[in-house]
């Protein structure tokens, strides 16, 4: 009877000692999820159309360049924030966040290997994290690398060139740029895990219903995550206080409701984290019904 109490003992410590070491093999988890998605991620051919396609809007400033004559020539300063702000952040960022996120999980659900990846014995909420990991690390080097390439070819203009500041600038977008990409690749991933078609459902979101409420009065576009993108924006001289709506009836001016950068980055994180969270409950729950599919 002592030996088995010993036994037992011994096995309750090796089992309580097995608990208490979870917790800090879950970043290994996670890290081994990361190089597998990133490793299947490098493997595919849309990696390479999405980087040819983030390095289209560097062909702007060189075409301006090379077409603008002295007097009339654009400014390098403005043509390349110009860029960032309506062309990067608002359509590009987004575009490559549902190009990549919406796969992350959705395209495991339309092959039928997310249920054979579920049996591996990793923790659901490391898969997301890992697969979200890897497609915010490579759509992160592409985009920084465009923005990059688009910023020096905008000093060929004139009134731009490698400086401090600007370079203070440069690296202060491509922060923002990063953040865009966290933000819009979780709400990508957890409609990937969620829905059916999961693209067409967030280009109606992102260019829909941000669109909408951007110019809708009160408080509704705090509900989007342009919002938060736009606050994080290195203050310059471009008027983003007022937007003038004209419309059939009438002509009214909408009054921009202001959040600082902290708040807005606070705001950013959290809803990602929700979206994130989401994907993970989504994710043991269709772990649970394939179970009981199979079980009746």
């Amino acid at each position: 009877m002592a030996i088995d109490k010993e036994s037992q003992g011994s096995q309750g410590s090796y089992c309580s000692t097995q608990y208490d070491r979870r917790p800090q093999r879950y970043p290994a988890f996670v890290g081994a999820m990361f190089s597998h998605a990133l490793l299947m991620m490098l493997r595919r051919k849309r990696v390479i159309l999405a980087a040819g396609l983030s390095l289209m809007p560097v062909i702007i400033p060189l075409v301006l360049a090379f077409f603008s004559t002295t007097a009339f020539a654009e400014d390098g300063n403005r043509v390349f924030v110009r860029l960032m702000e309506f062309l990067y952040l608002r359509a590009l960022v987004p575009l490559l966040a549902l190009f990549f996120g919406c796969m992350a999980i959705g395209e495991d659900v339309e092959s039928q290997v997310i249920p054979y990846l579920l049996t591996r014995p990793l923790p659901r909420s490391a898969i997301v994290l890992g697969k979200f990991g890897a497609y915010w690390f490579v759509s992160s080097v592409i985009v920084c690398i465009s923005v990059l390439l688009t910023f020096a070819a905008c000093t060929a203009l004139g009134g731009l060139d490698f400086t401090r500041n600007t370079l203070v600038m440069l690296a202060h977008y491509e922060g923002v740029a990063s953040l865009a990409l966290f933000g819009y690749g979780a709400l990508a991933i957890f409609l990937g895990a969620a829905m059916k078609r999961p693209i067409i459902i967030g280009i109606a979101i992102i260019f829909g219903w941000q669109r909408f409420a951007y110019y809708m009065p009160g408080v509704i576009d705090f509900l989007t995550i342009e919002k938060y993108v736009l606050a994080l924006l290195p203050r310059l001289a471009t008027q983003r206080d007022n937007i003038v709506l004209k419309t059939a009836f009438a002509e009214f001016q909408k009054q921009q409701l202001f959040i600082d950068a902290p708040k807005a980055l606070a705001s950013l994180l959290i809803l990602s984290g929700i979206f994130l969270l989401s994907t993970s409950a989504i994710v043991r729950w269709r772990e649970y019904s394939v179970a009981r599919t199979l079980g009746g």
